[in-house]
């Protein structure tokens, strides 16, 4: 069982969520206004913040930048009819997931088990090839190094395909499930601009021109 706030001020949809939730197994919060979500966060802990962006007293957004500044490092998955390109990165910056509204409750439900297995993948001492060790004191267990799960996705993506140049499309493909590079070019940017602050330095992440990335250990140059 899972905690999981829900922002929303729509009472109708909220309560939708909330039941939907709970009968996937999970414990449901539920808040109608930011300033209500930000007292439950931080008086509980929470595996997921699934929030609307606007509501009637601000942007989630804001709220998500002062989570980060707190280095409360819950999941968050935003919802919105803000789905423009622009929209879209300036979410991804400071959650870990967007989907358009209206959505698809099966579409959801993949979101949400995405975000909450790959929590798993963080507990882990290595990516599945033992390449790259999510738990070395020098970066991992300082809280604010934290991968995402997009993150960690894309890096469990690089450490099978280590000193190779790895496409958009590749990248794509292995985190969202599809091939379309447009608009994902400029999300997975944003998702590597990222990575690489979080990285020890001997792991580097180049940028090939027009082809995509290559990950590379500087040790075993």
């Amino acid at each position: 069982m899972k905690k999981i706030l829900i922002l929303e001020n729509d009472w109708t949809l909220l309560s939708s969520l909330s039941d939907f939730l709970k009968k996937k197994g999970h414990l449901s919060y539920c808040s109608q206004s930011i300033k209500r979500a930000e007292e439950l966060l931080k008086k509980k802990t929470f595996d997921l913040f699934l929030c609307e962006r606007v509501l009637p007293d601000g942007d989630t957004l804001d709220l998500l930048e002062k989570m980060k500044e707190r280095k409360l490092f819950t999941r968050v998955l935003v919802f919105s009819s803000k789905k423009s390109l622009v929209d879209r990165i300036a979410t991804l910056k400071l959650a870990d997931d967007f989907i358009a509204k209206p959505f698809n409750f099966t579409e959801l439900t993949l979101k949400i088990k995405n975000i909450l297995c790959l929590e798993k993948i963080r507990d882990q001492d290595f990516f599945e090839n033992s390449f790259l060790s999510l738990k070395e004191d020098s970066f991992f267990t300082d809280k604010v190094n934290h991968f995402r799960p997009q993150e960690l996705k894309i890096l469990e993506c690089f450490s099978k395909h280590r000193n190779f140049v790895i496409s958009y499309e590749t990248i794509s493909s292995y985190v969202w499930g599809y091939k379309e590079t447009i608009p994902l070019k400029k999300t997975i940017s944003v998702y590597i601009r990222r990575i690489r602050i979080k990285l020890p330095n001997n792991f580097k992440i180049e940028t090939i021109k027009n082809r995509g990335y290559r990950f590379i250990n500087l040790k075993e140059k």
